[in-house]
């Protein structure tokens, strides 16, 4: 035959490639609609973790920061979860903005990368701080168990 299918084989082909196409369409939906809902309730840990931070919210932060949470500073310096409880909120009239974030997920974990935009008052240059956050989800919710930040270089200097 050549390659060539018999009238009843090739309709036979037919049926299975459109019913495998179909229970993969099926299939992927649902996983589909999972990682949507995880990088829009990861989003939404980011940006509470940043409010909880600004408003020295403890409550919140506890439940966002994983026990086993550790994050590096940009100039190197690492705090423990208990470390990172303790330290107080921002100086008054500083601001910090979330942005060019990314998330991207493995099954029960997730690396966000973004840009947290600080000045520490209004008339301020901005800081851009870099960083990569690494999220597990737990019975919690999804939890931040580490953070890495690096100072982004003004762009004359990069």
């Amino acid at each position: 035959m050549g390659g060539r299918l018999h009238p009843h084989r090739r309709g036979l082909a037919t049926t299975l490639a459109v019913a495998t196409l179909a229970l993969g369409t099926l299939a992927a939906t649902p996983a589909a609609a999972d990682e949507a809902a995880d990088h829009a309730a990861i989003l939404k840990a980011e940006q509470d973790w940043l409010t909880a931070t600004e408003s020295g919210d403890r409550a919140a932060l506890e439940r966002l920061l994983h026990p086993t949470f550790v994050n590096i500073s940009p100039l190197g310096g690492m705090r423990n979860r208990a470390e990172s409880l303790s330290a107080g909120p921002p100086p008054p009239g500083s601001s910090q903005t979330l942005t060019e974030l990314k998330v991207r997920t493995f099954r029960d974990s997730a690396v966000v990368t973004g840009v947290n935009r600080y000045r520490p008052n209004a008339k301020a240059k901005p800081t851009d701080v870099v960083f990569t956050d690494v999220f597990v989800r737990t019975p919690h919710g999804w939890q931040v168990v580490s953070s890495h930040n690096s100072i982004r270089p003004a762009p004359a200097e990069r």
